[in-house]
């Protein structure tokens, strides 16, 4: 069975995004390239932030968490004017979604995802 190992974003501030994810969920930076791009991970999953001059990021990321209300208010740190929106109607795995500081969106949830 394959599971997912790695995600990758564009974006045109690759150290804005590195700084924001590690703040929001702890992830630990893995290493940067010569062009500015960073690799992250939480343990089990590597994020790369790949230096892009016109960001068109990508669809969402999903992040698990064990108390929704921590993060919520983690992210209201960060970013004062959060804003969650429930998912789409008829979608039961993610609680809540968010924006990146590039746009990107992802899908929190305490629940998790159909394996």
């Amino acid at each position: 069975m394959a599971r997912i190992r790695h995600v990758a974003f564009y974006t045109e501030d690759p150290e804005r995004a590195a700084n924001f994810y590690c703040r929001a969920f702890d992830l630990k930076r893995l290493r940067q390239s010569e062009n500015g791009s960073i690799w992250l991970t939480d343990g089990y999953i590597n994020m790369a932030l790949i230096k892009r001059s016109k960001s068109s990021g990508i669809n969402h990321i999903g992040f698990l968490v064990e108390d929704l209300e921590s993060a919520q208010k983690r992210l209201r740190e960060i970013v004062p004017t959060a804003e969650f929106e429930p998912p789409h109607e008829n979608v039961t795995a993610a609680e809540f979604k968010f924006k990146d500081p590039d746009g990107n969106n992802f899908d929190v949830s305490k629940k998790g995802w159909a394996v």
